[in-house]
């Protein structure tokens, strides 16, 4: 049984690693045909599949953001680390950004290995009390974003466009449809095409860290991954948001936190399928398709496999990231963007159709009019945020009612 184990942990930290490295390639997508697949979840052997999704989903939340440093080219769950990464990579220090990262994912992993008992405690409590005022709660981080910028109304403007975009095309089409294609759009292409104009010099990058001290960040993406673990509607975007705010003034710090919450969101799902039985992401959903109960010897054999993963894909990750960044310099940057952007055009086409062509293009045109404007691209997370507090305020059905949507 141990050999297989071990097959299965190094196959799904593999696939991870790979998707991670492509841009829009989501391991939603690896799960959905894994279903199809009996070699991959077998289900007379429901220890193997555990640890293939684990140590898939982990090992993906530290790889992605190769592609949204290096390329610009972000995750839904990543795509609020794209304006801060690039500066540092703009300025030499493209590998500081990948490691900040990588540090947030890993130090969120072993907070949450040793307040797992906590944790396990505290989530059904914390979930009764706080799920009737969360849209007060997110109602007033969207307030504090828009009057702490100082153009108020273009900041106005931007969340409230992104949000009545998010409200129609979510409510409209799938969610798998439009965010994908949505979320390239207003942080992917729009960047892109302004780079394409700008056309920055990329300098040689330094390969060497320095020696700070990011515990802020850490506990901050682990408090952030939490929230977006534990509640329907809220991920990691949304809760990069919280962060945002906390760490507005401490660029390294934030991109640490970025890393984190991915880290943490998945990590924390699973927990949360555990004591509420309920799914939080498209991993925790395959596991309640293999089985319907996850005992405490099945937590163990998740915390183990994500805790080696961890190990594991920091390895891959800055050692891959290394590599690539010190190539970054000498690379076509306005060939490389232009290949980036036909590229994702050709995957949101792929999995999307001609929709999500359409969904992209009206993306990039409010990510463009927001850069232009000269105020944060935060505010385009309005695209989640205002359905979420729709969501959880209870005014879906008047909403749509009224607008006739």
């Amino acid at each position: 049984m141990f050999p297989q184990i071990l097959f299965f942990l190094f196959l799904g930290v593999f696939t991870g690693f790979i998707t991670g490295l492509i841009p829009g390639l989501h391991p939603n997508t690896v799960f959905i045909l894994s279903l199809s697949l009996p070699f991959l979840l077998p289900e007379n052997q429901i220890i193997y599949s555990l640890v293939f999704i684990v140590s898939l989903s982990i090992s993906n939340t530290f790889t992605d953001f190769i592609p949204t440093i290096i390329f610009g080219a972000p995750e839904p769950d990543s795509c609020l680390s794209v304006l801060p990464s690039h500066k540092l990579l703009l300025q030499g220090k493209g590998y500081e950004a990948l490691f900040l990262t990588t540090l947030g994912g890993f130090g969120v992993t072993i907070l949450t290995i040793l307040t797992l008992p906590l944790l396990i405690f505290s989530l059904p409590h914390l979930y009764t009390l706080l799920s009737p005022v969360l849209h007060f709660i997110l109602v007033f981080i969207a307030i504090w974003m828009i009057v702490s910028e100082k153009n108020k109304m273009m900041a106005f403007l931007s969340f409230f466009l992104s949000g009545l975009f998010g409200l129609i095309s979510l409510h409209s089409l799938p969610s798998q449809t439009s965010v994908f294609p949505a979320l390239t759009g207003l942080f992917g292409a729009s960047a892109l095409l302004i780079t394409l104009k700008t056309k920055p010099f990329i300098p040689e990058q330094k390969t060497e860290t320095a020696k700070e001290n990011h515990t802020k960040g850490i506990l901050t993406g682990w408090l952030a991954g939490f929230f977006a673990g534990l509640f329907p509607g809220i991920g990691s975007a949304q809760s990069g948001i919280i962060a945002s705010q906390i760490l507005k003034a401490r660029r390294k710090d934030f991109i640490t936190a970025i890393g984190g919450i991915n880290t943490a969101n998945i990590f924390f799902t699973f927990v949360v399928f555990y004591t509420l039985n309920k799914t939080r992401s498209g991993a925790a959903w395959i596991i309640s398709q293999i089985t319907t109960l996850v005992s405490p010897a099945d937590l163990l054999l998740i915390t183990l496999t994500a805790a080696i993963t961890c190990f594991l894909s920091v390895i891959l990750t800055l050692k891959t990231g290394k590599y690539i960044v010190k190539k970054a310099y000498t690379i076509n940057y306005t060939k490389l963007n232009t290949l980036t952007l036909l590229l994702i055009s050709l995957l949101v086409f792929l999995f999307t159709g001609f929709i999500g062509l359409f969904i992209m293009l009206i993306g990039t045109l409010l990510g463009i009019f927001t850069i232009l404007s000269g105020i944060k691209r935060t505010h385009l997370m309005g695209f989640l945020l205002v359905p979420t507090i729709v969501y959880f305020s209870g005014l879906n059905p008047v909403f749509f009612s009224f607008s006739g949507i």
